[in-house]
């Protein structure tokens, strides 16, 4: 009979303790409910299918591309936290140039810019933390605005106008980050994001709550 009750009291002690910590870690969560974010990410599922789809062009033309460049893509986000649930937007920015040259040509004739733009409102799930670190995922859907550009190029590698007009277009853009994990304390952390969308594969970031 005592080893029966000693197993109880035993068992509740543990849950108590159990809901306890996990009230007291979403109470942290939720002290501070507005997040604002600076981060940096490889952006190289934007650039691969933007190169793919210069390249089909290039193959019809007979084109050949040069020096292609990404500058990856700097983005500043918001979160607004329910308790394990956050949602807010991100705003990304990401330049991709490169160089062709036309059939019979020794030297590149124009160099062409697309400057990047993305809205993606998102979402966040919280399903671990204990002491500095969290662990979480994010989801987000919107568009990406993309502006073309094109110079022209002298022998000589320097730029002169060609009178094309830039062209503005849109288009669906998404990430999902099934494993994410921040570390830090409750007011600044930096994060790491692993996933797959137009952000890219990883993203890294500083995270400041208030």
């Amino acid at each position: 009979m005592k080893i029966r009750l000693l197993i109880l009291n035993l068992s509740l002690l543990f849950v108590t303790n159990a809901f306890s910590q996990k009230k007291d870690d979403t109470n942290a969560v939720a002290l501070h409910r507005h997040d604002l974010r600076i981060s940096y990410s490889d952006a190289l599922t934007l650039g691969i299918s933007n190169f793919l789809g210069v390249g089909l062009s290039d193959a019809l033309t007979n084109t050949t591309r040069s020096d292609a460049k990404s500058s990856g893509m700097l983005t500043l986000g918001y979160r607004y936290s329910l308790q394990r649930f956050k949602v807010g937007a991100d705003l990304g920015f990401v330049n991709i140039t490169s160089k062709a040259s036309f059939f019979g040509e020794k030297f590149p004739s124009i160099k062409e810019r697309d400057l990047n733009f993305i809205v993606l409102p998102s979402g966040e799930f919280l399903y671990f933390k204990k002491g500095l670190v969290e662990l979480y995922g994010s989801a987000g859907a919107g568009v990406i605005f993309s502006r073309t550009s094109v110079s022209g190029l002298n022998p000589a590698g320097k730029k002169y106008a060609t009178g094309y007009k830039s062209k503005l277009t849109s288009d669906f853009a998404y990430q999902v980050n099934p494993i994410a994990i921040r570390v830090g304390n409750d007011r600044i952390a930096g994060f790491f994001e692993a996933g797959l969308g137009y952000k890219g594969f990883t993203t890294i970031g500083v995270s400041v709550r208030f």
